[in-house]
């Protein structure tokens, strides 16, 4: 499945049990609840101290104001209240105390986090705000939980629509105005215990653009390089279609135990055209031209269609002091990809493929608390399989059978050691069996967790976290076949790959209310890279035997350490944020090596004028990327000013907004790659998409209309690729 479309599918719907934070016996609710009355009442007798902050031992219950509902026109923006956390309302992130790993929560159930910030606030009367949460959350920054209003029913219709448009000819589009155009539409209606959700998005995009290249073969005393087109025409078109349609169904039978289902089904096709001018060179021991380069045309063609269904169920329950949870999902992807490549000088390279993907994940856990909730502890079990097969169009032949099956039993604990800190460990253990063509591989793989949270005084706090996780290879990675992809390329997969292993350790510390220092690194002893090796033998026209380059991926090392500045601060109606961020990153695999530093760097600043419930925003961001890995490097060089309004109309059911982004830039937008192997030296110089939007325009529009009502939509975990 291609990652580049992963965040288009993460709408994996489906809750799981209760967060730690959360659960607990009938007589703590009970209690909690008494107490929360008691300060309820108290509140409208010291209306004075306009507190609506109730701090509890591990977590804040922010009462929903009158203050906090102006100029909120959904639930994203009433987020962006909360004393710590700021919302973007460029980009639409959320950001507490410097954090960028947030769950949210409905009556501590999981939703899909653009479905919720969508919703209407006036459904919520009040929030709980948990940092650094424990149990299944373990391992988020904070956990947001949004509390109905008791007996608030209803439906809700809501939806958007966006669209970029650039105003000229802008020098990477040539005459497209129009790029792009994506909306939501949700729906969700309850009746009694019945609860009902459906949404969908759809995206549609184009775009131009060109992509240069110079490419060395050393042995075979060969170049090969891209230049522009004669008639100035870009020499990559694309066009895509995305379609995201989501529904679920559940019964709530009370407050701990439910019954759900749900469906997704997700479609998308691409289609991208090349006309590339490549100019070919033979040369000399010296690296000197031996003869008249040629210039040939060259001309390909590539689709991609994917159509995925997603069916999942689930089932949370509690008996006593215990919480369990139980869900089953089942993935069942397709793909059908074309390519058909032709150069003047008379080569031809056609490779027209389908795939089929079946995928199931399940799920047990149980849970309780000990010694008055000072000690946490659950235990689970989760089965993952799935077969993947790849067959020539035209013939119908096998090109790979793959099939992976994993077993992970996992045990979590916590411990309260003061009213101010904590302690939380989890660990896990995994079968792995992976069966190919003519190749099979078994294997252990573990992941543990530690987590240390310290408060102190002044609303300062510190944390201390370690991971070990591991990740499977993306399936069209471990496929046994191999083709040429060009005359002296030859690409394969891996089916003896083995998952990746990354260790995460990260250190931070909160201050002065609004600052936050992050230090961290990521060290993969094992991850996925391409490697080039060069190998000698007969090529595609079956009759020359050469040199050529040979691409397969393997599991490689790579480390990525960084350290960060965050500030984050609201003054009364004014939102700043500001972060800025240097990292070392390099990349080996055996004799192979390289690194590469880089800064980012944003500032993020909105102004909520209340007399014309008006927001203007301004966005900077230093969007310069670099990376490393075994074989080469590359390096984006870019900064993107947005200047942005957004305007409620009509009590808040409507909002309209534009943004414009100036053609400006401190940066030079540059875009290369550098990659250095046995048998290929190669430059290229890439398109820079955010280069690109320089100098264009967004305008969107939002409604809603609703009937009161929460509905419980729940967020399951219908998983991508694992």
């Amino acid at each position: 499945m291609s990652n580049g479309f992963l965040p288009f599918l993460v709408a994996t719907l489906l809750c799981c049990s209760l967060p730690a934070s959360a659960q607990m016996s009938e007589k703590d609710s009970l209690r909690l609840d008494s107490i929360e009355a008691a300060l309820t009442a108290n509140l409208r007798q010291v209306e004075v101290n306009a507190s609506h902050i109730v701090h509890l031992r591990d977590k804040d219950i922010v009462y929903i104001t009158k203050e906090m509902r102006k100029g909120s026109y959904d639930t994203g923006e009433l987020l962006g209240k909360i004393p710590g956390m700021t919302y973007n309302k460029v980009t639409g992130e959320l950001r507490y105390q410097g954090q960028t790993k947030i769950i949210i929560l409905v009556d501590s159930l999981e939703y899909n986090e653009t479905y919720v910030k969508n919703l209407h606030h006036a459904r919520f009367d009040k929030i709980e705000v948990t940092p650094f949460p424990k149990g299944k959350y373990s391992g988020y920054d904070v956990l947001i939980n949004l509390c109905r209003k008791e007996n608030y029913e209803g439906w809700e219709n809501s939806g958007t629509a966006h669209v970029t448009v650039y105003p000229n000819k802008n020098g990477d589009l040539k005459d497209k105005h129009f790029n792009e155009f994506n909306a939501y539409q949700s729906i969700t209606y309850t009746r009694n215990k019945w609860n009902f959700f459906t949404d969908y998005e759809p995206l549609y995009e184009q775009e131009d653009q060109n992509n240069l290249s110079y490419t060395l073969y050393p042995l075979n005393k060969y170049s090969e390089q891209v230049i522009d087109n004669a008639d100035g025409s870009r020499n990559t078109k694309s066009k895509g279609w995305h379609g995201n349609l989501r529904g679920s169904l559940d019964y709530q039978f009370d407050k701990h135990n439910s019954v759900s289902l749900a469906y997704q089904f997700y479609r998308q096709k691409v289609r991208q055209w090349k006309r590339n001018t490549v100019v070919q060179t033979e040369l000399d021991d010296d690296g000197l031209p031996s003869a008249p380069a040629d210039t040939v045309g060259s001309t390909a063609i590539s689709t991609y269609t994917t159509p995925t269904h997603r069916l999942a169920g689930f089932y949370r329950g509690q008996t006593g002091a215990w919480n369990y949870t139980a869900s089953l999902n089942y993935n069942h992807y397709t793909d059908r990809t074309g390519y058909d490549m032709e150069k003047t000088s008379g080569y031809q390279n056609i490779d027209n493929r389908n795939a089929r993907m079946d995928h199931t994940f399940g799920k047990l856990e149980v849970n309780r608390r000990f010694l008055q909730d000072k000690i946490y502890y659950a235990l689970g079990y989760d089965d993952l399989w799935k077969h993947y097969l790849q067959t020539r169009s035209e013939t119908g032949e096998a090109l790979s059978n793959y099939a992976l099956k994993q077993s992970t039993v996992w045990t979590y604990g916590s411990y309260n050691v003061t009213d101010k800190a904590s302690l939380s460990v989890l660990a896990s253990i995994t079968t792995n069996h992976t069966k190919g063509d003519q190749a099979s591989d078994r294997y252990l793989s573990w992941v543990g967790k530690f987590t240390y949270f310290q408060k102190m005084k002044h609303e300062q706090w510190m944390s201390l976290y370690y991971s070990c996780d591991v990740a499977n290879p993306d399936l069209q990675k471990v496929t046994s076949y191999g083709y040429f992809s060009d005359s002296l390329t030859w690409q394969s997969g891996n089916p003896l790959l083995r998952s990746s292993l990354s260790h995460w350790a990260i250190a931070k510390y909160h201050f002065l209310k609004c600052l936050t220092v992050e230090l961290s690194d990521n060290y993969q002893p094992r991850t996925f890279t391409n490697i080039t090796t060069l190998e000698y033998g007969l090529l595609q026209d079956g009759m020359t035997q050469s040199y050529y380059a040979s691409i397969m991926p393997q599991n490689a090392k790579w480390n990525k350490a960084a350290a960060s500045l965050s500030l984050d601060k609201q003054i009364k109606n004014l939102t700043l944020s500001a972060y800025v961020q240097y990292w070392h990153i390099n990349g080996k695999y055996q004799d192979f090596k390289h690194d590469i530093n880089g800064w980012q760097y944003s500032l993020y600043v909105d102004y909520y004028i209340e007399k014309w419930d008006f927001t203007p925003s301004l966005y900077y961001r230093n969007m310069s990327d670099y990376g490393a890995w075994a074989q080469g490097y590359s390096k984006s060089e870019i900064d993107v000013l947005y200047l942005q309004f957004i305007k409620n109309l009509c009590h808040g059911k409507i909002q309209i907004g534009g943004l414009y982004i100036l053609p400006a830039h401190v940066t030079n937008g540059s875009n290369i790659s550098v990659s250095e192997t046995p048998a290929t030296v190669a430059h290229y110089d890439n398109y820079n998409k955010n280069k690109q939007i320089n100098h264009h325009i967004e305008i969107f529009f939002k409604y809603r209309l609703n009937g009161g009502k929460s509905v419980r939509q729940y967020n399951r975990e219908m998983s991508e690729e694992r």
